[in-house]
């Protein structure tokens, strides 16, 4: 019988995500959804794709994918491994990712995907300052 895919609570794009050890609790910094760019190709020196889930069952292949709309073009992809222990329990995840380079202006998107499944999606711009 095929797992039943988690349910996404949340999916944030930032700048950067402060993980407070005391109290376990996440900070987002510099929430956004376009990247103003003087000319292209441009490379985004830092940003943080932060997520959210539920109702997992066991363990999953975790594909984070970024896209660009028109075409479909892949310009990255990260995989790793999320594991629930229990379907009523929270997963967050952050990626960080630094130096990533954006051919185009124009639409783009993150993809998460579990054992192949598309989760949850989130789009923003890549514009002209």
């Amino acid at each position: 019988m095929k797992k039943p895919n988690p349910t996404h609570l949340a999916m944030v794009i930032c700048d950067a995500v402060i993980d407070d050890r005391t109290t376990g609790k996440k900070s987002l910094i510099g929430i956004f959804n376009n990247i103003n760019a003087s000319n292209v190709p441009c490379i985004h020196p830092r940003l943080n794709v932060f997520v959210v889930l539920t109702e997992g069952h066991g363990d999953y292949k975790m594909q984070l994918r970024c896209l660009k709309v028109n075409d479909e073009a892949e310009i990255l992809k990260m995989e790793g491994q999320v594991s629930f222990s229990d379907p009523r329990q929270i997963v967050e995840f952050n990626c960080e990712i630094a130096g990533l380079k954006f051919p185009d202006y124009g639409d783009y998107r993150f993809e998460v995907l579990f054992d192949g499944n598309p989760i949850v999606a989130r789009k923003f711009q890549v514009s002209k300052r």
